[in-house]
């Protein structure tokens, strides 16, 4: 899936990620990006319809979301957000300069990998401010093929970028019977403070933070 075509049918129902329903993940990201927006001009590539652009970055001074599919994007401009514009564009084709923060929320595992290249040369080349990226690091499954925690440290150092902080975001349920408990755990009471001391192997998605190399 990575055309027009693909996400406009995948936007046929609203909410098709189910993202009202992923507090627990959007509490996790709040905690390491919300530093890092707050009060500054953010792009957010692969916006959708506008969840994360009212939760997540909600605090910073401006948002511009981008999104290949029109009506992901025509749902994002309906909700009227203060500091918040929306367009339909591509990540390979946007300009990245005059932002202090980048942010690729769960869409640059889309691309290709030849596309990922592209897109994080043209990263380095136009923004030295703040890059947040967040994904499954759980290398495959029956859908596609993610990374893995030393997967995105050696792909972001290739391209000149060190990594400033890091977190996860949630339990992989399906890492055997460990996997399963650290799920059950973290939806106890308190259970969410454990997110943080999770070991890799029990990790569906993490959140990096980045930044060209020299300018950290």
């Amino acid at each position: 899936m990575r055309t027009a075509i693909d996400f406009d049918a995948h936007y046929s129902s609203p909410d098709p990620w189910g993202l009202k329903h992923a507090g627990r993940r959007d509490r996790a990201l709040g905690k390491v990006i919300t530093p890092y927006v707050d009060g500054r001009s953010v792009l957010e590539l692969g916006c959708g319809e506008g969840h994360l652009t009212s939760t997540i970055f909600s605090r910073a001074k401006s948002v511009k979301g981008i999104d290949i599919s029109a009506i992901a994007v025509s749902r994002a401009q309906a909700l009227d957000l203060p500091s918040a514009s929306f367009e339909v564009s591509d990540f390979l084709t946007v300009s990245f300069a005059g932002y202090d923060v980048i942010a690729a929320i769960e869409c640059l595992y889309y691309l290709s990998a030849a596309e990922q290249d592209a897109f994080l040369q043209k990263l380095v080349r136009e923004h030295d401010g703040v890059f947040i990226l967040s994904a499954p690091i759980i290398g495959a499954n029956e859908h596609r093929s993610y990374y893995t925690h030393s997967g995105i440290v050696q792909m972001l150092a290739r391209h000149g970028l060190s990594i400033l902080q890091w977190r996860n975001l949630n339990a992989y349920w399906r890492a055997g019977i460990g996997g399963i408990a650290a799920a059950a755990m973290i939806r106890l009471p308190f259970g969410e403070a454990l997110i943080p001391h999770l070991p890799e192997a029990l990790v569906y998605q993490r959140c990096y933070v980045a930044r060209r190399t020299g300018n950290t």
